[in-house]
């Protein structure tokens, strides 16, 4: 799960709903990104027949797809505390494991990398969202 806060100073300024549109806007713009990009990235690991793994520490390679199928921006905004959070959740029972890595498998990190990747995209899609 990739979780996006929002600094509430900056968004007291919007009205509500224009601050709802920017998250929900920019949630999606993140769930782009992991589709687009982030999980159909070529692995550079072991080749397995026609398919190669992902190495430690890279994104999972795409193999059938159902990382990415399962890979959501939720769209309920809800409060935590002071701040408004929205969530892209990977619905799969192995993404977590993926994610973190287990005692056998190396972590392969990915629902954070469009936070650290696209900073700027994900930005203008804010600020698209709340001028609608």
């Amino acid at each position: 799960m990739a979780k996006v806060t929002l600094d509430m100073a900056a968004f007291d300024r919007l009205t509500d709903g224009a601050a709802e549109n920017g998250l929900r806007a920019a949630l999606g713009e993140y769930e782009r990104i992991m589709k687009a990009d982030v999980l159909n990235r070529v692995g550079s690991g072991r080749e397995y027949g026609k398919h190669r793994a992902s190495a430690p520490g890279e994104p999972p390679a795409k193999d059938l797809g159902n990382l990415s199928a399962n890979t959501n921006a939720d769209p309920t905004i809800r409060e935590d505390g002071n701040d408004v959070v929205g969530q892209v959740v990977a619905n799969s029972e192995y993404a977590l494991p993926l994610h973190t890595g287990t005692e056998r498998i190396a972590a392969r990190p990915f629902m954070d990398l469009p936070a650290k990747e696209n900073q700027r995209e994900l930005t203008e899609a804010f600020v698209r969202g709340a001028k609608q």
